[in-house]
């Protein structure tokens, strides 16, 4: 360029008085001209110079919060916890059209074939197992290595997520749920639900969580069969006794998880590796 910066042209610019173009102007001219770098670096106050380069450091360090994010902190979500939700693959939307969509799938097929909501209930209970499954481990989460990173790493990493995924799976189950033609229907798959839920939480302290989930799955499909087959009814596998047995095993699997916390922060294993 054959101009340079001139005192005119440095005050409107340091004031913010230049319009659009004369400003890009100014700063594509800057690149490649120090003597005018040098200039307006020195006619800047610093305690300014400082605070912009801080803003700038800052919008680099944290982006703009995606619109999940936004959501979850309009409910009063801490915005650390709202970015690591945000970036938890299962409770993305196409992977959840996805549970829907197989869910909707089960209560046709059910009423198709006239088994009333039989293939729903066995199969909503494992959408959160699923979820699980696809929601941690270094081969899977796209961020696995950002997350352990932070101080929300191993145990309390494993609690946001996996109560993020028991949440958005139980709403996403709720969407098929109400094609079922009796209103209990709709609700008494969500204690087994949550019973294999933790149950895999627990397993995965051993295993890794796709195997536990793997495991897991196999007994809740096993089991299941094996009440219906040995009932004198229908539905035995979702009756009262029955609940209040999914109710004792997810109680019971929770006081087993917190007794092996730790195990969430060895080295080596799924959810948190130290070294």
């Amino acid at each position: 360029m054959s101009w340079h910066v001139d005192h005119e042209l440095l005050v409107h610019y340091q004031g913010g008085r230049l319009g659009d173009t004369a400003s890009f102007s100014v700063e594509a001219h800057l690149v490649g001209c120090a003597p005018c770098r040098r200039l307006i670096s020195d006619a800047i106050d610093p305690a300014r110079r400082d605070q912009l380069w801080a803003g700038v450091i800052d919008r680099m360090d944290w982006p703009d919060p995606r619109r999940a994010e936004r959501a979850l902190a309009r409910v009063g979500v801490p915005a650390h916890t709202a970015r690591l939700l945000a970036t938890t693959p299962s409770i993305r939307m196409p992977w959840l059209l996805s549970m829907v969509t197989v869910l909707v799938a089960a209560v046709v097929a059910s009423h198709s074939f006239g088994e009333g909501p039989f293939l729903f209930l066995v199969v909503a209970p494992l959408v959160p197992v699923a979820g699980i499954a696809v929601s941690f481990g270094r081969s899977i989460d796209p961020l696995y290595e950002v997350g352990l990173a932070t101080p929300t790493g191993g145990f309390r990493l494993m609690l946001i997520r996996a109560t993020s995924v028991l949440v958005s799976s139980l709403a996403v189950s709720m969407v098929p749920a109400v094609l079922l033609t009796e209103a209990r229907w709709m609700v008494v798959w969500m204690i087994p639900a949550l019973a294999v839920t933790v149950l895999t939480l627990l397993v995965s302290t051993v295993i890794s969580v796709s195997a536990a989930a793997g495991v897991v799955c196999t007994l809740w499909l096993v089991g299941v069969a094996m009440t219906e087959l040995g009932a004198s009814t229908r539905y035995a596998a979702f009756g009262a006794s029955a609940q209040m047995t999914f109710g004792g095993l997810a109680l019971g699997s929770a006081a087993l998880l917190m007794i092996r916390r730790q195990s969430f922060e060895r080295v080596g294993h799924d959810w948190k590796e130290t070294g």
